[in-house]
């Protein structure tokens, strides 16, 4: 059994370039054409996006996201990220987030009529770029994780909890200790984040997780932070946040996991768009840009 992740389209509904930069409209068709041309032996159960659909979450963007996941040649499931809006995955996205009353308007569910089991937690805060484990959703957390002990899991998430190094990005996760604790009743489980730009493999309190390569934006691999000695004079200028803050051109990626025995392999793949790897740009809003 395989499930592919992808994550981090950033998608523009207004036609502009993220940043400035960044096409992430052809970055989405190119990455739909790329998997509807995959022969049915390379196709997964189903796919997994970790958030970030719609740069600045608005319904335009959305509307193009939907158009496009619908293309796939089997079903999609979504999770929200800091640039998500859960009032628009609700309304929008109701194949894609199977999510009971019982926890709405957290966008967590669960799939479990695979030899894999999938559990779906929303780690986003409105406005907050950093994220967290609410009480509510580590309650239902809770309850969901040692429902079939047997089987190997796959929790997914936007945001990792753990410290990547990379500076810019490390704002810190709300409870993370907790989590750990919750996910650690599961003797058979991994943990899946998006948010992060580039793909890290890890264990973290014992608990195998990866973070996702993304769709659009390839983010610069650099643990230097704000007030490195080895600062150039221009980052200086430019106020330099620390690694984390800077991106590339390159092609998108995505991790396929792979269920062998009881053990869950992952692998990291690219797609082959042409890109020119131009950068690293930062990523910042310019005037007469929406956040």
């Amino acid at each position: 059994m395989k499930v592919i992740q992808i994550s981090d389209f950033h998608l523009r509904g207004d036609g502009k370039l993220s940043f400035q930069k960044a096409d992430t409209m052809k970055a989405l068709h190119q990455t739909i054409d790329y998997f509807c041309s995959m022969k049915d032996y390379e196709l997964p159960e189903f796919f997994v996006v970790t958030g970030d659909l719609s740069e600045g979450g608005t319904r335009e963007g959305y509307e193009f996201m939907r158009e496009g996941l619908r293309k796939l040649p089997r079903p999609v499931y979504i999770v929200p990220g800091n640039h998500d809006k859960r009032d628009f995955f609700l309304e929008m996205f109701t194949e894609e987030t199977p999510v009971k009353e019982d926890i709405k308007p957290y966008i967590c569910y669960t799939i479990d009529e695979y030899p894999v089991r999938v559990i779906i937690i929303d780690t986003s805060k409105p406005s907050c770029h950093s994220g967290g484990l609410s009480d509510r959703v580590a309650e239902w957390l809770e309850e969901r994780i040692t429902e079939y002990p047997e089987k190997p899991t796959l929790v997914f998430t936007h945001h990792p909890p753990f410290v990547t190094g990379l500076p810019a990005m490390d704002e810190g996760f709300d409870q993370a200790d907790r989590l750990a604790q919750i996910l650690n009743k599961h003797e058979n489980v991994t943990l899946c984040c998006g948010h992060m730009h580039t793909a890290i493999f890890t264990s973290w309190h014992k608990i195998p997780c990866v973070t996702c390569p993304p769709i659009a934006m390839q983010m610069e691999v650099d643990f230097r932070g704000k007030n490195d000695i080895n600062l150039t004079e221009e980052e200086k200028k430019e106020e330099f946040k620390g690694g984390g803050d800077r991106f590339f051109l390159g092609n998108p990626g995505y991790l396929i996991h792979d269920l062998q025995g009881d053990r869950i392999n992952t692998h990291y793949q690219t797609i082959p768009t042409g890109a020119d790897y131009s950068g690293p740009w930062p990523f910042k809003y310019y005037e007469g840009e929406e956040d």
